[in-house]
């Protein structure tokens, strides 16, 4: 995977990160920076891991599976954690990592995603 993807999913997750999209989307507003710096890194490093073993799409379906699976653990944690009135901490510990996964998730499907785009564009491009 070349440097130049990672490099544009990377300032893809900072535009996430400094419009707050991920308060926005339903994370608390005292971490929700905090997921997207955590979890981005995580996401870009798998991507680049992975692409050694797998193909492009089935790495597509691995992140777009993750971050289905980690929105609905941040979402459905962060019901109960609401409805216990802060009571039940597994709830809201479901709320805080699955949110970390989701922009880890995130971010690795969106590496594959220019990763695939960059190859599309340089296949295109005339030989010299």
């Amino acid at each position: 995977m070349p440097a130049i993807v990672l490099l544009a999913a990377a300032i893809l997750m900072a535009l996430i990160w400094a419009t707050d999209l991920t308060a926005t989307l339903g994370a608390h507003p005292w971490w929700s920076g905090k997921v997207v710096w955590i979890g981005a890194p995580v996401g870009l490093a798998l991507a680049w891991a992975l692409t050694m073993r797998f193909g492009a799409g089935l790495r597509s379906a691995l992140f777009l599976l993750a971050l289905g699976l980690a929105g609905s653990a941040a979402y459905f944690g962060k019901v109960v954690f609401v409805t216990s009135f802060a009571g039940n901490t597994l709830a809201g510990q479901f709320w805080f990592f699955g949110w970390i996964a989701s922009m880890a998730a995130l971010a690795g499907l969106l590496a594959n995603v220019f990763a695939r785009l960059y190859g599309w564009i340089r296949a295109r491009q005339p030989e010299a």
